[in-house]
């Protein structure tokens, strides 16, 4: 009887066999083990374009395979432009030069751009104008959908503010306006921009949701309004000139304001029906005009964010007659600059307002070195539904012991407190020798938040960072 062949082994010599497949390259092949190779061009370029530009042109040298990939992400993403910048000498002085970015821009193969971003870092070097004007006109003609454009590089001196300003012309004409019309998400920091041109980017892209401006002071006067605005996310940040906001729109839902110079009346908030999250701060007066002057969408509120300076008199904002209470409210954040000179438990006044609040989070600051007094007490409002409460920046004074005592007698639901000892934010006008976490410091208060944990109600969990 004739012996059968016997069928040749798929393994040779410690070795898979290799699969040919056909990726553009028709002679060659990939071993079996390196499967991510034979995906489609489609997934990998959608996995690429998850990665910063210079990681995406990294994988060029890791086969033919992958030599064309990356010039086809549709993401762009320079994370930091001033670390592969190259000095170049120019009538005698060393410029930066940022050719590296151009030459991604020739190579780059997609006929559109998901996402386009340009982040500078650095204090005393950055691109010059006409190179950012051509960078962002690249993204443009690209129909990119998200545009992010961070300049920190562009100030003068790290205490100055932004020396580049958007391009106007560009976007005016027939063709500019229907290269933006794609756009949906549009950040812009330390850049100047005009409030005229940010409303002609709202009556012009249709589809926009994400809008935020921060560090121009060239925006003095801004009107977000429109039937037919798109807009869910809106921030204007630390723009110096700002004067007044009007917002009147339908679809917006998160809402972020951070003030410079403290104009009254500075936000006229007209109509905003969908609005939920809200983030208020003023560096130069009292949060509670700039409060009250969203006091028509408060209670509807769900999330809410206040950042609160030395005037921390609640009450004066929570007897006001035309304010009313947060029944929507569950998730309330206060970032607070205490002093040994005013208690805490002013805040309680807010907390009380909130009936159904959830979740409370106190971000401390330490304006000075908090000394000893004696504690003070407030009248008992059990709240039903506080579950979660945390308190950053806890030092274990009579200051914010008083308040997290406060909570543990109040908030009969209590789920979890907790206490993260391991960030003491100190105001720059304050010198920080007076405000030092040394070990012995740092277990006295421990000591403390575990003293209070025993007065928490039953059930209750004490979690310490």
């Amino acid at each position: 009887m004739p012996k059968r062949k016997a069928k040749r082994s798929e393994w040779t010599y410690g070795k898979r066999k290799k699969l040919p497949i056909n990726l553009g390259d028709k002679g060659e092949t990939y071993s079996e083990v390196d499967r991510i190779s034979q995906l489609p061009d489609a997934i990998l370029i959608s996995i690429l374009s998850l990665l910063s530009i210079r990681e995406a042109a990294r994988t060029c040298f890791l086969s033919k395979r992958w030599i064309y990939v990356w010039k086809h992400v549709t993401c762009l993403n320079f994370d930091d432009i001033d670390a592969l910048y190259k000095p170049s000498k120019k009538r005698g002085q060393a410029t930066p030069s940022y050719n590296w970015v151009n030459q991604v821009l020739q190579l780059h193969q997609c006929p559109s751009l998901d996402a386009f971003r340009i982040c500078s870092s650095s204090t005393y070097i950055g691109p010059s104008s006409s190179e950012i004007d051509n960078w962002i006109e690249f993204a443009m003609r690209k129909r990119v959908q998200r545009l992010e454009i961070d300049l920190e590089a562009g100030r003068l001196s790290p205490f100055s503010y932004a020396s580049y300003i958007f391009p106007n012309k560009p976007f005016r004409s027939p063709f500019g306006v229907s290269c933006i019309k794609s756009l949906k998400h549009l950040s812009l920091s330390f850049v100047n921009i005009t409030g005229e041109l940010v409303e002609h980017f709202l009556s012009h892209c249709e589809l926009l949701e994400h809008l935020c401006v921060s560090c121009s002071d060239q925006l003095v006067t801004l009107k977000v309004a429109g039937s037919s605005l798109r807009l869910k996310f809106l921030q204007i940040s630390d723009c110096m000139c700002l004067e007044k906001i009007e917002i009147c729109a339908p679809n917006l839902v998160s809402f972020i304001y951070h003030g410079m110079l403290g104009f009254y009346d500075s936000i006229r908030l007209r109509h905003a029906p969908l609005l939920v999250n809200v983030s208020l701060a003023e560096s130069t007066r009292s949060i509670v005009p700039t409060f009250l002057s969203v006091k028509s969408c408060l209670p509807q509120l769900v999330t809410l964010n206040l950042n609160l300076h030395m005037n921390l008199n609640m009450s004066e904002m929570v007897r006001h007659p035309e304010f009313p209470e947060l029944t929507c409210l569950k998730d309330l954040t206060l970032n607070v600059v205490a002093s040994d000179r005013q208690s805490l438990l002013n805040l309680t006044k807010l907390i009380e307002r909130s009936p159904f609040l959830h979740r409370f989070t106190l971000e401390l600051r330490w304006a000075r070195v908090p000394c000893l007094r004696n504690m003070q007490t407030v009248n008992k409002c059990p709240h039903q539904c506080l579950k979660v409460v945390k308190f950053s920046g806890f030092v274990g004074s009579s200051i914010d012991t008083e308040l997290a005592m406060y909570f543990a007698e109040n908030a009969i639901a209590l789920e979890t407190f907790i206490v993260d000892l391991r960030k003491v934010v100190v105001e720059e006008s304050t010198l920080l020798s007076e405000l030092v976490t040394t070990q012995k410091q740092l277990r006295a208060a421990r000591k403390r938040a575990l003293q209070i944990g025993k007065k928490l109600p039953p059930g209750a969990e004490l979690i310490v960072l």
